[in-house]
């Protein structure tokens, strides 16, 4: 397995070569386990790059191939017909996907015949990412039922249905209104223009979700007629 990036993309991922035995009471035992290097070519991608909401599955498909050309000094040179023909995807798509890769500071590109020149970009400040675990904080803190922080005696007034309205408003919420550039852009530009201001673009980034889910379970409790008790 090649090596690149360190922090970005790390060895192949390690397996555990086993080996059994029947004893004579016609019982299957494990005889011997041990780890072994993995030989083929299995990627660990980085948790923050693979749940990213800022990326498409066909974006991260691509990233994720491209990872596997790159050479220790964190560059690779590949076609995008072979890419295409690897990953079972058009070279249209091929083209679109790192068109958008590169203007999402994954991925440098510079043209060499019918080849393209990948220069992987450093991951740690990359906008993207750092929005996109905000998202999934958010999703720990008020999707899951021991972590509801807002409105909670809305959700109790409500009734056996209001656990079940608010958790869909979140997911229609960052489903559509989280991957609207008019939503995440301004949260962008201020996480690259002030870096050290982490937690309150953080907190102002949460607060605004928070308000297009209620807005949105408000929506939902109307609906059904269930608001009438509510707070």
């Amino acid at each position: 397995m090649r090596k690149f990036m360190t922090n970005i993309v790390f060895n192949g991922a390690r397996m555990v070569e086993t080996e059994f035995r029947k004893r004579s009471d016609g019982h299957t035992v494990l005889a011997r386990c041990s780890i072994a290097p993995n030989l083929e070519h299995y990627l660990t991608i980085p948790e923050s790059v693979k749940r990213c909401y800022y990326l498409d599955a066909n974006e991260k498909l691509v990233l994720f191939e491209l990872y596997s050309w790159a050479k220790e000094d964190g560059k690779c040179k590949i076609a995008m017909d072979l890419v295409s023909l690897k990953l079972g995807i058009t070279e249209k798509t091929v083209r679109k996907c790192i068109k958008e890769l590169a203007r999402k500071k994954f991925v440098q590109v510079s043209k060499q015949g019918r080849s393209n020149n990948y220069t992987f970009d450093d991951l740690k400040n990359n906008p993207y990412l750092v929005l996109s675990e905000f998202i999934h904080e958010f999703i720990k803190d008020y999707y899951y039922k021991s972590g509801l922080r807002q409105d909670q005696e809305w959700v109790t007034t409500v009734g056996n249905e209001g656990l079940r309205l608010w958790r869909e408003a979140i997911v229609d919420t960052l489903a559509k209104e989280a991957k609207k550039e008019g939503f995440y852009k301004p949260y962008m530009l201020r996480l690259m223009e002030s870096p050290d201001d982490y937690e309150n673009i953080a907190a102002s980034f949460t607060n605004e979700l928070l308000e297009l889910v209620h807005q949105d379970a408000m929506k939902k409790a109307t609906k059904l007629g269930l608001l009438s008790n509510a707070v």
